[in-house]
């Protein structure tokens, strides 16, 4: 080490760098401090002659001064890579602003420096405090310039006020611990921020398009070149959540050698927290990211960074508005549901062990979202593992994307079991071939939307099951979704629905796009209460009703997914809905010949006579569901009576379900006694 080459000892990094910058903070303030009197101040401080030692260690002779450290502490600095410092210097901070940064957050990193910049009522510095000491920081006696030096700090989101109800001069400051972290290079835990660097950021070049289109007309690609060129700009990007949204912003910004600061949506409540936010991009050169779940008619407006100039993104779903707070020009791109192609392609990275054509099936089975597949691949790898098994199977990739649990769904819609076939249901030729179509469309849906010309963004399924009670419509949902190899998910109106003004609407939407993200299907039991004619307008209660029916229409009418409406009351749903469902199934009463068969159905193995089932068939006007609870408790008698079941348990049976509604049973006497 020479005079002409000081510091060689010290590691040529940020952190080496924030080290040399806080020692010549260090001794400026002893500079300060000190005036006429060094001892006095070093025996009120004798921690500092420890920082002395230090800077004349490090110099290599002793150092001349505060001014001299810092002429050599920047010709140091200019032969590194860009340190956290030298980002602040270049987002125009002054040499002033800077010193008062390492000032009030020297006592994070050595407490005792609270004695001489706190004094005995605190342990933080005061502007009054900051003021006296740097006020002769130059030629003259400046002390307007410290205090606009603190507010400029403040402004960007570098220091805080701890006690900002106390007059100005009294204001004790504080640096954030993040921020004080960050500053030496290092990563520090946050509670609503995380930084992710360059290098752990997918490429711009591995990202896979959600459509073969997309392919050959790849906007993103000239994405990166367009932000170098004018970097003030909010990028945002719409589409389904877990759908590489993040991964596609992700390669942008490493395309241009930035990170990524990914900022909870919570923390936009919190300006201050905000704008320390842009203050930690500017320092790690990371683009700041948002993720927003924003229903239609909800907006968010983004606070302004005052430190960071580049570009800020936010992916969102494909409703809701974002603006900035300083009118930053918006860039929006529209990230769609992957095609089958595409989701091929991810289950081939997810799962590259397996074969092809599994790979092809899983593709065109399950219309998931691209972060679903790589999820679902994980855990369906787990499951496949336990049975000894390589390549994945369909029953591997049912159980886990069951396990993919998502709270937007699970807490206004509970999952019902799915189990059996259509040979299940005893119903007339008509329902039974809609119900066949039905399935055939939801196997096709997305091909059938291609050669309609709508895409496969609209490749929706909607129907209507429209029946007497106990007709065998819920049955009817739960075997289409075994069919089809889903879940199924009922709505609970009880939770979806709220007193509050808009809430239901964030329910059901909240839900809706859930269900699209995970390919669920979704049943709206007694559909008539959610879409109910609209009426005239008399009150307040009327309005909002009608709001909510509106609401209902447009997004069934975009909704990606399955929806399967039931209704006892077909006449009190809006025309508006019927006109809108793609399969409209009529489930009647049973006649004789299929209360017959449901009777033999729910029955099974029994002792009873043809003749008794001949005559309950014949009088009995009985609805499914009724039939299924006779036999239910024919079984339960025969059971508890350890015998079979017989015409006694049968009749006790039917008769019960007479009372239950208080009705007379019109079977024969002869039939009906005993």
């Amino acid at each position: 080490m020479t005079l002409s080459d000081p510091f060689a000892a010290m590691p040529q990094d940020a952190a080496g760098h924030f080290r040399l910058a806080l020692l010549g903070v260090a001794g400026r303030l002893a500079e300060l401090a000190a005036g006429e009197d060094r001892a006095g101040l070093l025996a009120a401080c004798p921690f500092l002659a420890e920082y002395e030692a230090e800077i004349d260690r490090l110099f290599g002779a002793t150092c001349p001064g505060a001014e001299a450290w810092r002429r050599a502490v920047e010709g140091w600095a200019a032969r590194l890579p860009p340190t956290p410092l030298t980002a602040l210097r270049r987002a125009g901070l002054a040499t002033l602003d800077i010193d008062l940064l390492l000032t009030i957050g020297l006592v994070e990193e050595d407490p005792r420096f609270a004695a001489l910049l706190a004094g005995d009522d605190g342990a933080r510095p005061t502007l009054g405090v900051l003021i006296g000491l740097w006020r002769g920081h130059g030629d003259a006696d400046r002390p307007e310039a410290v205090r606009a030096a603190v507010l400029n700090l403040l402004q960007a989101g570098l220091v805080h006020v701890l006690n900002p109800d106390a007059p100005r001069m009294a204001w004790r400051l504080a640096v954030s611990p993040a921020l004080w972290d960050a500053l030496g290079d290092a990563c520090p835990e946050m509670r609503l921020a995380q930084r992710i660097p360059p290098e752990s950021l997918t490429p711009l070049s591995a990202f896979i398009p959600p459509r073969a289109e997309a392919v050959e007309h790849p906007s993103w690609t000239a994405l990166p070149d367009h932000l170098a060129r004018q970097p003030g700009r909010l990028i945002v990007v719409r589409g389904p959540a877990h759908n590489g949204r993040k991964t596609l912003v992700g390669g942008v910004a490493r395309a241009l050698g930035l990170g990524l600061l990914r900022i909870d949506a919570a923390g936009l409540a919190d300006e201050a927290h905000w704008r320390l936010c842009g203050a930690l991009a500017r320092l790690w050169g990371a683009m700041p990211l948002v993720e927003l779940a924003l229903v239609p008619g909800e907006s968010r407006t983004l606070p302004s960074l005052p430190l960071w100039d580049g570009p800020i993104a936010v992916v969102m779903g494909p409703t809701g508005g974002v603006a900035c707070a300083d009118g930053r020009p918006i860039l929006t791109l529209e990230l769609s549901a992957p095609d089958a192609q595409a989701r091929a392609r991810h289950w081939r990275e997810a799962s590259p062990g397996g074969a092809p054509a599994e790979r092809r099936r899983l593709a065109e089975d399950f219309h998931l979202t691209s972060g679903a597949i790589r999820r679902a691949a994980a855990a369906a790898e787990g499951y496949a593992a336990l049975d000894r098994r390589a390549d994945l199977t369909a029953d591997d990739v049912r159980q886990a994307v069951r396990g993919l649990h998502d709270a937007r769904i699970e807490t206004v819609a509970a999952r019902v079991r799915a189990e059996g076939g259509l040979g299940r249901l005893a119903l007339e030729r008509t329902a039974r071939l809609e119900l066949e179509s039905l399935i055939a469309r939801c196997r096709h849906r997305e091909a059938l939307a291609v050669a309609a010309g709508d895409g496969p963004g609209a490749a929706g399924v909607r129907a209507l099951f429209s029946g007497p009670s106990g007709s065998g419509k819920t049955l009817a949902a739960q075997l289409v979704a075994a069919e089809l190899g889903k879940d199924l998910y009922r709505i609970d109106l009880a939770s979806a629905v709220s007193k509050y003004i808009g809430e239901t609407e964030k329910n059901l939407d909240r839900a809706f796009a859930a269900a699209e993200d995970l390919d669920a299907m979704l049943l709206l039991d007694e559909g008539d209460a959610l879409m109910a004619r609209r009426t005239d307008v008399g009150n307040a209660n009327d309005r909002y009703a009608n709001l909510e029916t509106n609401f209902l229409l447009q997004r069934i009418e975009t909704f990606r997914g399955i929806l399967l409406v039931t209704t006892n009351a077909a006449e009190r749903i809006d025309k508006a809905f019927a006109r809108r469902m793609d399969v409209v199934v009529p489930f009647r009463a049973p006649d004789e010949a299929r209360r017959y068969e449901i009777l033999e159905r729910h029955l099974g193995d029994h002792a009873a006579s043809d003749e008794l089932l001949q005559e309950i068939a014949c009088r009995c006007a009985l609805s499914g569901g009724q039939l299924r609870n006779v036999a239910l408790h024919a079984r339960l008698l025969a059971l508890s009576g350890d015998r079979p079941l017989d015409d006694e348990a049968l009749r006790s049976a039917l008769l019960r379900e007479y009372r239950k509604t208080e009705a007379q049973c019109p079977l024969k006497p002869a039939l009906s006694a005993g």
